[in-house]
């Protein structure tokens, strides 16, 4: 890849689905080159990335070695992978392409997308071929812990995310499902293929039997550090949140799914009376 201008965060070329690895490969160079890992700086290691991005080892470890790959770091030994620095000719390649505001002191991996509108009651955009797909077991943050009414908070919960993009490749929306262990095990639910259909109609499937209400909110924030790299965003930047708990016709929380898109580019449709 020596000699190449690599594309921006979740982008690919041909417009086609980013993978984990590749977005936290951008992450990572946009990173060095806006000067916070500089020349000699220790990168996070695998460990660190895998808690903080909620990534597994293989996608953390194939991240870090196309940033080597790359130009932008090389390995030494036990100590992890350090920073090469930023790459001249790559600053000077950007520093001749148009932007949208030349005063604007955008760091390096952020992106600029179009304007969408999502309905707020329901799931936007569904498993289609823009679509990247992680399923793991996870221990249950206190929020999901809650949601879904669990005994035993340090039991594992599958996790189900979803990274959506438009047919630029362009990160839209993060969905993050999170569904008890024992429900969701053994079921579509649990595995890394697009689900056909609604989701709700998989969870009824998966459970058997219709489901009851769900609860919706909607809010506003700063992305955490994962929706954040995954996104494209700053950290600073705002993104839309919705969440939904989703029950059973017995009135046991199933599912509760966490929906992020990023503010300044999203509209919510919250329908009509």
């Amino acid at each position: 890849m020596a000699g190449t201008t690599s594309l921006p965060a979740g982008a690919r070329a041909g417009g086609s689905k980013p993978n984990l690895y590749e977005v936290i490969r951008d992450q990572l160079i946009g990173e060095i080159e806006s000067g916070r890992y500089p020349s000699g700086a220790l990168l996070p290691s695998v460990r660190e990335l895998t808690a903080k991005m909620a990534i597994s080892t293989t996608t953390a470890r194939k991240a870090l070695a196309e940033v080597v790959t790359a130009g932008y770091a090389r390995p030494e030994g036990t100590r992890g992978h350090v920073s090469a620095g930023p790459r001249t000719q790559h600053t000077a390649e950007d520093a001749r392409q148009p932007t949208e505001d030349a005063t604007e002191d955008r760091p390096a991996g952020l992106i600029i997308r179009p304007s969408v509108t999502v309905a707020s009651d329901e799931f936007a955009g569904s498993e289609t071929d823009r679509t990247t797909i992680d399923v793991r077991f996870e221990p249950a943050p206190a929020e999901v812990a809650i949601a879904l009414d669990l005994n035993d908070a340090t039991s594992p919960v599958v996790v189900r995310r979803r990274l959506t993009t438009d047919e630029h490749g362009t990160p839209v929306e993060l969905r993050a499902s999170y569904m008890d262990h024992d429900f969701a095990q053994g079921t579509a639910l649990a595995e890394p293929e697009p689900i056909i259909g609604s989701w709700v109609d998989a969870l009824a499937t998966a459970g058997g039997k219709s489901l009851g209400a769900a609860q919706r909110h909607v809010s506003a924030r700063h992305p955490t550090d994962t929706e954040s790299a995954m996104l494209g965003l700053r950290p600073t930047a705002c993104v839309l949140v919705r969440t939904e708990t989703t029950q059973d016709q017995d009135g046991h929380p199933i599912d509760y799914t966490v929906t992020v898109w990023p503010a300044e580019s999203t509209r919510l449709n919250l329908g009509s009376e």
